[in-house]
């Protein structure tokens, strides 16, 4: 692993040779089956996370039982709640689960990282890029739940996880899940949509057909 590190974790290139030495020495590596939770509320965060493959769902559990992705965690990324967490020695204030294709992640513990962080300023440059990327995507999700319509959330989220060819692999179930909302709401929109000839559907399965069209309707609910 020691020859891929500094492709893997991005600050790596950049840390003195000493610390990315201590850093190749202290690491370890962990692998969650897709579904699988790492973190749940209240837990004590003793370590970060570093995605090398796969991604990590951030999750909430309203009051009705309704869950709702907060964000997701993508090769090269850390989970800020739990780096804040870590630091501020406060429980960690949401779930957290290896996401559809599983998560292969990089783990320091927490007094290593913080060593690292007191020694090498790509360490320091690293969280702060987190926190700041972090906080503007959460702040344009709150605001895009505010402001628009369930239809604009749902098409963004399709545009948001579809691959190169514009398929999203993604039960009904699931993705109402991440927009915090119910299967038959997601249902009917998907529906909706399909009827205008911008997707289709199958078990488990989406794609956009239309993501030039898709792209003009968010614009003019925007424009309104």
């Amino acid at each position: 692993m020691d020859n891929d590190i500094e492709k893997i974790i991005p600050f790596a290139s950049g840390m003195q040779p000493e610390t990315l030495t201590y850093l190749k020495n202290n690491i370890s590596k962990a692998v969650v089956a897709p579904g699988n939770d790492i973190l749940h509320p209240g837990d004590a965060v003793n370590g970060v996370y570093l995605v090398k493959s796969g991604s990590i769902r951030v999750y909430y559990i309203d009051p009705e039982g309704r869950e709702g992705t907060l964000y997701w965690i993508e090769p090269g990324e850390s989970c800020i709640l739990a780096l804040n967490s870590l630091f501020s020695e406060m429980p960690y204030p949401a779930w957290a689960a290896a996401d559809t294709q599983g998560a292969e992640f990089l783990t320091l513990s927490g007094a290593v990282f913080r060593e690292l962080f007191a020694r090498d300023q790509a360490v320091q440059r690293f969280l702060f890029e987190q926190l700041s990327g972090r906080v503007f995507s959460l702040l344009s999700s709150l605001e895009q739940t505010m402001r628009l319509p369930q239809e604009d959330r749902l098409i963004l989220l399709l545009l948001a996880r579809s691959d190169e060819t514009g398929v999203v692999c993604l039960s009904q179930e699931r993705l109402a899940r991440d927009l915090g909302t119910l299967r038959e709401v997601v249902s009917r929109l998907l529906r909706n949509l399909a009827v205008q000839n911008l997707i289709s559907l199958a078990p488990k399965r989406i794609t956009i057909l239309d993501k030039d069209r898709l792209k003009a309707l968010i614009r003019a609910t925007e424009a309104d």
